[in-house]
């Protein structure tokens, strides 16, 4: 739980993020961090790696924001001025996925001229940097310490149970996940996201169910009702993490985010997935 500041007018914590959607999610430990507010949705902004969210998208995070306790109102942004700009994680992310990137490209140029063991060595000798976004949010607000990740922060979801499994695989941020593995599963699973990706998924691995979300709200108690979640780097992985259920994730390889460690696990095996779906 959060404690909301009982401050009105210019005392209240306001709050302004441009996205992506999964950057919001992973900013809500800091927003718990001071205490709640009212929170912005800034749907015009774009950056070169990032563009804008859109109005339509951002409603749908408004609309998911506004379920959490320490929200006290969300909304889209219109220029008011506000307390905390979350958007100022950007100048601790982008030096680390720079770094991550330039050297993910050296390592397989490596591994290219000198073979794999030279690349292997290279990415032991020298290993990727974290994309650790709820602590870049946490510092970026000024709060001192770490954020902690071993409580959710995102609450209050109703579950909405649909499957035993609920997979998400999405188009960007491929990574290493022996997805073949729930194949046996097939029956008790279902694939949320696109619909695109959810055809990829079939002609890449195998037949699965397809639910398409009505909203963001209703994506969110889909996964709250999974009692294992199987996703890649995505908005899908953000909200299983942020609500700590059980889940696997295909990280990225070039540029991989840092998890919350509870209930999660990057090897996919036949083990434990029944020990999560049957239990």
């Amino acid at each position: 739980m959060c404690a909301i500041l009982l401050l009105r007018g210019p005392d209240m914590n306001t709050f302004r993020h441009s996205g992506k959607l999964g950057d919001i999610i992973y900013s809500l430990p800091a927003v718990r961090g001071l205490g709640g507010g009212i929170f912005y949705v800034d749907h015009q902004t774009q950056y070169p790696e990032k563009p804008p969210l859109g109005r339509d998208t951002a409603l749908m995070m408004v609309d998911l924001l506004e379920t959490q306790d320490c929200i006290q109102r969300a909304d889209l942004y219109d220029g008011t001025p506000i307390r905390y700009d979350l958007d100022e994680f950007r100048s601790k992310a982008l030096p680390v996925h720079i770094f991550n990137s330039i050297k993910h490209g050296t390592d397989d140029l490596a591994g290219s001229l000198f073979g794999g063991f030279v690349k292997e060595l290279r990415r032991h000798l020298v290993p990727k940097l974290e994309v650790d976004l709820p602590q870049f949010h946490w510092e970026s607000v000024g709060l001192p310490g770490r954020a902690d990740l071993t409580k959710p922060w995102i609450t209050g979801i109703q579950k909405k149970s649909l499957a035993d499994l609920v997979v998400c695989k999405t188009v960007r941020y491929s990574g290493t996940l022996d997805w073949a593995e729930l194949k046996p599963y097939s029956k008790r699973s279902i694939f949320v996201g696109l619909e695109h990706e959810w055809r990829s998924f079939c002609e890449n691995y195998f037949q699965i169910d397809f639910y398409k979300a009505e909203n963001l709200v209703d994506l969110t108690h889909v996964i709250a009702g999974a009692k294992l979640f199987v996703g890649n780097q995505s908005l899908g992985l953000a909200l299983a993490d942020a609500m700590l259920i059980p889940r696997v994730a295909q990280l990225w390889d070039e540029s991989p985010n840092r998890m919350s460690p509870a209930n999660a696990h990057r090897v996919l095996t036949h083990a434990l997935v029944t020990t999560y779906i049957d239990s």
